[in-house]
Parts: C-alpha cells; structure tokens; sequence
C-alpha cells in the first residue's frame, strides 16, 4: 500500500511540475529541478537502496591470540521480516553468507517486525536452519523479538533453526586452541538488565565477543575486558542526515548509531553497529543501505 501511495504522490509532483508554465524565468528551472531530484530521491529510497545488499568487510587484531590464529564473524541483524519479498531477499542474504564460509554467525535481534501480522514462520525457519557455518550460530533478544507477546516464540523459532539464544549468558568455544567466548545480553528496553553478574565472570585470557541489540549499553560494556560488542538496533538511521541524526535515531542508539567504535584502548575493545537488513515502520532506505557484516580476527603472539 505505502509503494502504491508513493507511486501517486509522484504522479502528483509531476502534474504541479506541469503548472509551473506560469512561472518565468530561473524560479521555473529551480523548481523543476527540484522536483526531478526529490522524485529520484524518492524512488531510490524506496525501491533501490532497500534491496541493494552489501557486505562490510572488517579487520580486528588482538594479542590474545596467536599470529597464526584466523577466527571469521558474520554478523546479521534487524531481519524485521514482514512480507514474502522480505523471504525472497533474505534467500540471497543467506547464499552470500554461506559462500564466505563462517566459523560463527551471530545474529543480534529484532527477526520480525510484528509478530502478530506475520505468516512465514515455517519460511524464516527454513532460512536460519540452511545458514551453515563451521562451529556455531548464536543470537540475542532485539526489543521487537520481546514485544507483542513473541518472547517464547522467537526461543522457540531459534532453537528450531538450530541456533543458540543467549540470554545474559555466555557460550565459549576453543577455535584453533584458542579460546573465544560469546557473551549474549538480553535486549534493554524489553529484557532483563541485570548485566554485571556475566559481564564481571569475564576472563581476560579470553577473547571475548558481546552481542547487545542496543548499541549505546557500550558505555557499560567498555569499562569490562572485553574484545568486541556487536549490535544493531539504530538501522544506521534508516535514512540518515548527519545533522538531524539525534532525532533519527532510535531510543538507546543515540550515541553509537552506525559504523565502528573504538571503546577502550587500555582492553583494544571496538564497537561495531550494524546498519541491518531489514526496514521498519516505512519501507524506506536514504544513505544506510543494508549489509551483512563479516568480521575477520586475527592473533598478534608469535610462538
């Protein structure tokens, strides 16, 4: 319904443009010009940069680990599946990450945009079930995944779709001798805050990954040893301007909003906050198109 209300007020701006011959002069031209760039706007936003799926690429290195020691992270979030073009996108979202060949992938929140409208249950599951990476996929509760009464169906969709929800819960694994572990926090606004019993059972020999659905819980997390927090949550903005971001962005993603954070040098900790793949209360894109995030970590000790 909203492309179908676009397409008519596109319609409408180019009749008025059609009025403009009373209009002289420069005025006529500027006006015109405006218009043709607002409809390109429009339509870019719309039906363009929603679907144009990139990867970020990004590289984080830490004495931690051994030189020889390789550890990959895809990161997904904000899915908000809420159609079947949505199912459709997410086909090749999941052929892209299986290509690159994932030791994890972590997912941090918010599936589906409302639980009570949605009907490709049965789709998503088979979706999540076919990403394959080599050890784990794990993910976290996002504000949407507790609203609307979907708390105990997301568990249970996830656990479906073999992955593992962490819930202030930390999962750890030995990748190439090393050890890494994830700690997963429940979503802020909706979950249970009661962060600092996991966060304290930090162990600095360790490298430690934290999945928190709001990006701005850093200025918690900075002051713990850990490596690396991943989040979502702000859509980068959905459409973002620079100088009005404050107003933009989303409750708990002011702060940290899109891109990579450096938290701490004293732990070489960095934030990373993923524009996400899907949209919510409008269909709309403006310079933060959607992207998958695969995140390479590599060792500093020589032996």
């Amino acid at each position: 319904m909203l492309r179908i209300f676009l397409t008519i007020k596109l319609f409408n701006i180019v009749c008025s443009i059609y009025f403009f011959k009373k209009v002289g002069g420069q005025l006529k031209i500027k006006l015109t010009s405006f218009f043709l760039l607002l409809i390109c706007t429009i339509y870019y936003s719309v039906y363009v940069e929603p679907t144009s799926i990139r990867t970020k690429h990004l590289t984080f290195s830490d004495d931690r680990l051994n030189s020889n020691t390789t550890i990959k992270l895809i990161q997904i979030s904000d899915t908000h599946f809420n159609n079947k073009k949505d199912i459709d996108r997410f086909n090749m979202v999941v052929k892209n990450i299986n290509q690159m060949k994932p030791d994890f992938i972590l997912f941090t929140g918010d599936l589906v945009s409302d639980i009570r409208k949605f009907s490709y249950k049965n789709e998503v599951i088979r979706l999540l079930k076919e990403l394959n990476p080599k050890i784990g996929k794990l993910a976290i509760y996002g504000n949407h995944d507790h609203g609307g009464y979907f708390t105990e169906q997301y568990e249970e969709l996830l656990t479906e779709s073999n992955f593992i929800l962490l819930k202030n819960e930390e999962k750890t694994y030995y990748v190439q001798k090393q050890k890494v572990s994830f700690i997963g926090l429940d979503d802020y606004m909706l979950g249970n805050k009661q962060y600092n019993d996991i966060l304290e059972r930090i162990q600095k020999n360790s490298y430690t990954v934290v999945l928190a659905h709001e990006p701005d819980i850093a200025d918690l997390t900075k002051n713990y040893p850990i490596n690396l927090q991943l989040s979502g949550h702000s859509h980068g903005g959905q459409i973002y301007l620079p100088l009005y971001k404050s107003f933009i962005m989303p409750p708990y993603a002011k702060k940290y909003n899109r891109g990579v954070y450096t938290l701490s040098s004293k732990y070489n900790s960095h934030l990373v906050v993923s524009n996400g793949i899907g949209t919510t209360k409008l269909p709309i894109r403006l310079f933060t198109p959607p992207e998958i995030v695969s995140i390479e970590i590599t060792g500093q000790i020589n032996k």
